[in-house]
């Protein structure tokens, strides 16, 4: 999708690249296997530096951190996180207690168990069998997704490993009055997770989605409320916004939110249809989804309806 009044800017990173949204609002977006995870972002208010998420990778935030302080020449005076995958939090330890970091509450706390529960799992991941499985794989691109998993877990199991968790949050919602423009976080409903928050520029109409938007790829539903995500996202929809950077994927527009919903519903629809009639969920396909959503590429497809399968059995 093109979007005029977005500028690609000259910027060399192995990971990302970066668009200029808006007079204050930038977008990186992740390139393809460079085990960035979710995509980021920075917006310059005049009196503030805010940055949305710090991706899953350390050399990804630094370049991030980089950026910013490039294209705005300040350090960043908050960074927002918009939910608590790690794949959007990894960056965190590069900034010292002059950065705030803030999420809403509900965040927060599962950073604060499930996310912690989850540093503990990625410590005791069988590494010598990824480093035989890597060595027996053919393909490219699955080559890379293991070399990418593999850094992320030497990683954490390292010494330097840790995370700072937030230290503001909000229930609500949250503004950052700035002299140049006004940044609005939003908190919702149950959705991709408990406590999903979005980022947006009301007068720049500019939106940052994180998770609760994956463009044209399947979405993660297990951690969250898929009948929820999807009034969640009727909700967004009515906001006024010309751009939005999507959790993964391309800049994106409403029409994106439409077909994250459709692919939703229908995935919802398939798995109760295959339990009503005695069947097995599992043996669904890309092909039995309508032809729009068919091209798409994800590995959670899977993972989704074996979630689904499991809560829509459920008494």
């Amino acid at each position: 999708m093109s979007f005029d009044f977005v500028k690609k800017l000259d910027f060399d990173s192995e990971f990302f690249n970066l668009f200029k949204l808006s007079e204050s609002a930038y977008g990186a977006i992740s390139k393809e296997n460079s085990g960035m995870g979710g995509n980021a972002g920075f917006i310059d208010i005049g009196d503030y530096l805010i940055m949305i998420d710090t991706t899953g990778d350390m050399d990804a935030a630094k370049d991030l951190r980089k950026a910013a302080i490039q294209f705005t020449q300040k350090e960043p005076n908050f960074i927002v996180l918009t939910h608590y995958h790690m794949d959007h939090l990894m960056g965190t330890s590069l900034f010292d207690i002059s950065t705030q970091i803030m999420t809403s509450d509900r965040t927060l706390r599962n950073i604060q168990t499930v996310g912690r529960k989850r540093v503990e799992e990625f410590k005791k991941v069988d590494l010598i069998e990824m480093k035989e499985s890597l060595k027996a794989e053919k393909d490219e691109e699955k080559r890379k997704d293991i070399e990418n998993d593999l850094k992320f877990l030497n990683y954490v199991r390292s010494d330097d490993f840790f995370l700072r968790e937030p230290n503001l949050t909000f229930k609500g919602g949250c503004v950052i009055h700035g002299a140049k423009s006004n940044v609005h976080m939003r908190v919702f409903k149950k959705a991709h997770t408990d406590g999903d928050v979005i980022v947006y520029i009301p007068e720049e109409k500019i939106l940052f989605a994180g998770d609760l938007l994956f463009a044209r790829s399947d979405p993660w539903i297990g951690s969250g409320d898929p009948e929820g995500w999807i009034s969640v996202n009727n909700e967004i929809m009515t906001l006024d916004f010309k751009v939005v950077v999507p959790g993964h994927g391309d800049l994106s527009s409403k029409e994106e939110f439409s077909l994250e919903n459709k692919y939703i519903k229908e995935i919802l629809e398939l798995v109760k249809k295959r339990i009503d009639m005695g069947e097995d969920p599992t043996q669904i396909k890309r092909e039995d989804f309508s032809n729009e959503l068919q091209s798409w590429k994800s590995p959670v497809l899977e993972m989704n309806i074996n979630f689904l399968a499991e809560l829509l059995k459920k008494p």
